[in-house]
């Protein structure tokens, strides 16, 4: 019989509606899994450090394999698609949640909130050393224009913000006001007082916020870093902090990861960390479950997946 491997968790009545509608099939956990049955995976709902022996096996049967992340930088991408394996990401259902956390982040800096907290803490003066902003009018420059950055976009230009992206090419995308290729940023550094690293990790985008970069930049913009921590390089982010080439940095991802006790960053005033929590969502079960049913049913009939589907060439 044909095997999902279910690692990851599913609510009772979820796993039911499975084992109800697909009698052909059987659904086990990796507890419950035996090696003597490792040839029979076909599907993975779920990372598990088993992938890398059905991967190892000639004769492992293993097609499809949906992660519940957006990012699959993690994943063996050149011997999953050397197997032949189907791989879907869940892209799109973090968007609101990482969208208004870089919102969260950048208001806690120009209203006031970051040094009022600071101030509480230490001297406690009935004022901040700062003049406080406003979003309104100021460029932000989004890399990445997938569902994350449109989500952004729209809900910046609510702001008020003047919304630049780029991506690939400098095609057009939905919310934003202007868009301009990986290759050709310049111009927009230039001018930028936010930027927001919502990329992919491939190599080309492995640090890529580096000295180069951060050298381009004349308004001191804040960096807000919600994709992959191997984006930025840290030593030139702390060195671009020190030289005043940025204001701030609003850090959701790190390298390493998790980011250890006696790093600099956890002591600058000038860097807000926050543990990957910038896409955590409330009933996360019942959001993800859907796009692995919907593929898992697409699978059985057809053999293709109905959405969220890899590129496993480019990485995302």
């Amino acid at each position: 019989m044909k095997i999902v491997l279910m690692s990851q968790a599913t609510k009772p009545e979820q796993l039911a509606t499975l084992i109800k509608n697909y009698p052909d099939w059987e659904f086990k956990t990796p507890a419950t899994l035996t090696p003597a049955e490792y040839d029979q995976v076909v599907v993975m709902y779920g990372n598990h450090p088993l992938l890398s022996q059905f991967l190892a096996s000639s004769k492992s049967q293993l097609a499809f394999l949906q992660v519940i992340s957006a990012g699959v930088d993690y994943l063996p991408l050149a011997k999953l698609a050397a197997a032949g394996v189907l791989v879907a990401n869940t892209s799109g259902i973090h968007a609101d949640a990482i969208s208004e956390s870089v919102l969260a982040a950048m208001l806690t800096v120009v209203r006031g909130y970051h040094a009022a907290w600071e101030n509480q803490q230490g001297a406690q003066q009935w004022s901040l050393p700062m003049t406080t902003s406003t979003l309104t009018g100021q460029q932000l420059l989004i890399y990445g224009t997938g569902q994350i950055g449109q989500s952004l976009a729209a809900k910046a230009t609510a702001f008020g913000m003047q919304v630049v992206g780029v991506n690939t090419t400098g095609h057009p995308s939905p919310h934003f006001r202007k868009t301009v290729a990986l290759t050709a940023t310049g111009p927009v550094l230039k001018t930028a007082n936010f930027i927001v690293n919502a990329l992919p990790l491939t190599p080309t985008t492995t640090h890529l916020f580096n000295h180069e970069l951060f050298e381009q930049l004349q308004q001191s913009p804040m960096l807000i870093n919600v994709g992959r921590g191997p984006a930025v390089e840290t030593a030139d982010l702390s060195r671009a902090l020190d030289q005043k080439q940025l204001s701030f940095a609003a850090l959701d991802v790190t390298e390493p990861e998790p980011l250890p006790a006696d790093s600099p960053l956890w002591r600058r005033s000038d860097v807000l960390i926050t543990p990957h929590i910038s896409g955590q969502i409330e009933h996360f079960r019942e959001t993800v479950f859907p796009i692995f049913q919907a593929n898992f049913s697409q699978y059985v009939k057809t053999g293709q997946l109905s959405r969220n589907q890899v590129d496993l060439s480019r990485g995302y």
